[in-house]
């Protein structure tokens, strides 16, 4: 039963890591001049792209994905995976809102949520590391 909580605690903030990157897009997109770019092929200065839409979508598929194995998954496996990935997350969002406030940007709501989501990543980092030893 404890190990079942702890999964279901990882589980829940794979799901709103998830539900936060689709909130940071939202709320990015909806920024004076975003749509224009995204109308004109560039989010970001980068080119819309089949290979970045796909490196897009990974940040949405790998949360809900982990959500689900972290169900399923045997105790080890699960450890290092969320820890890897939590910690691979919250580097990504550090830089997401580092980088953007370095060039002067305003802090918004979707940096806001992004920092939200590094405390998520981390939390999810720590309910890795701190997953008990169980015997099943």
């Amino acid at each position: 039963m404890e190990e079942l909580v702890w999964k279901l605690r990882i589980t829940v903030l794979w799901i709103i890591l998830a539900a936060g990157c689709s909130g940071t897009q939202i709320l990015y997109i909806l920024a004076p001049g975003v749509i224009n770019n995204i109308i004109a092929g560039k989010f970001e200065g980068m080119e819309i792209n089949t290979g970045f839409l796909i490196v897009f979508s990974l940040f949405w598929l790998i949360p809900l994905t982990m959500a689900f194995l972290t169900l399923v998954l045997k105790e080890r496996t699960n450890r290092y995976t969320n820890a890897a990935l939590g910690l691979f997350f919250g580097i990504y969002l550090i830089f997401s809102i580092v980088l953007p406030l370095s060039m002067g940007q305003e802090f918004s709501g979707h940096l806001l949520l992004e920092a939200v989501g590094v405390i998520i990543a981390f939390l999810i980092v720590w309910h890795a590391w701190k997953w008990p030893k169980l015997n099943t």
